[in-house]
């Protein structure tokens, strides 16, 4: 049994003759004769009945036309699907990012890309690095957003960026009236410190301070950088975080400011190793790229190159 025998039974089903069938498959009748006696053959069972230069319909072709309906039905539907899928308005899409650009700049993007994407199915997960690292490398996300560096060698990695690192302050602080926040200006400052001490942003940090002979106040510390602005609307101290955690907070609750000299943020793509990137997963690239620009500058980098800043 095969696609041409069933085209050809379901056609004349459908026009009632062998002949009428023929011209619209635009075939001959003995070709359209011969894949009938082959399913017949195939089948094991009669189809139709000749009589008088007609055909009729056996109960058994009825029985069996109701299932070869629903065979070219669900063909038509993966082809309407595929469709959908080659234009990019249907299919489904699993992000993952780190929690300070899930509930902040993500949100946003998403809903601009599903615009005109109604059948798209899109689920979004928040957790930190290493989890989203694992869960990729067991190909539960088709796609996330890491920071950097990180170790990528079970992962397969995309489009990386590099950003930079911002003051916060409490509103009504002193820095309010400075457009930037230099190093020396820590001096004696109270401080939240953002890392544990065997981060590369902990490392960062602490060697600018010492190498610019700067001795902040350090008031307490946090390991993620997204736990810092509660503590600083608080009045706990000034924090250095990346940029999407300075929003975690509306602007009235915490002063956010540019910091020198810069200390670079990096975080990048990563996908399941050997995974053939989409059309749909490099739009959503694309639309990531163009709407972070209204909360952050990020310039394309290589993603090896986030392991030296």
């Amino acid at each position: 049994m095969n696609t041409k025998q069933l085209t050809a039974f379901r056609a004349i089903m459908q026009h009632g003759s062998m002949s009428d069938a023929a011209r619209r498959l635009d075939v001959s009748q003995p070709a359209i004769s011969r894949l009938i006696r082959d399913l017949e053959q195939d089948l094991g069972f009669s189809l139709f009945e000749r009589r008088n230069s007609r055909v009729y319909a056996t109960a058994a072709a009825r029985a069996f036309y109701r299932q070869v309906k629903h065979h070219f039905s669900g063909l038509e539907r993966l082809a309407q699907s595929a469709d959908q899928i080659r234009l990019m308005k249907s299919g489904s899409l699993r992000i993952g990012a780190i929690p300070a650009l899930a509930q902040t700049v993500l949100p946003g993007i998403i809903a601009g890309f599903r615009r005109g994407r109604d059948d798209l199915a899109i689920s979004l997960g928040a957790y930190e690095t290493d989890e989203l690292l694992a869960r990729v490398a067991g190909h539960q996300f088709d796609i996330a957003l890491v920071e950097l560096p990180a170790d990528t060698t079970a992962v397969q990695s995309g489009s990386a960026y590099r950003t930079e690192r911002v003051c916060i302050a409490p509103a009504g602080h002193q820095f309010t009236h400075s457009s930037v926040v230099r190093v020396e200006d820590l001096e004696r400052e109270p401080f939240i410190n953002v890392g544990s001490p065997d981060s590369a942003w902990y490392q960062h940090t602490e060697r600018l301070l010492r190498d610019c002979l700067v001795r902040p106040d350090e008031t307490m510390g946090v390991e993620r950088p997204a736990l810092a602005p509660a503590l600083v609307r608080e009045g706990l101290g000034v924090a250095l975080v990346d940029p999407f955690s300075a929003l975690l907070l509306p602007p009235d609750a915490v002063l956010v400011r540019p910091f020198e000299p810069a200390l670079p943020y990096c975080i990048g793509f990563v996908q399941p190793p050997g995974y053939e990137q989409t059309p749909l997963e490099q739009a959503f690239i694309d639309s990531f790229e163009a709407g972070v620009g209204r909360s952050a500058t990020l310039q394309p980098i290589e993603p090896d190159e986030a392991a030296v800043v």
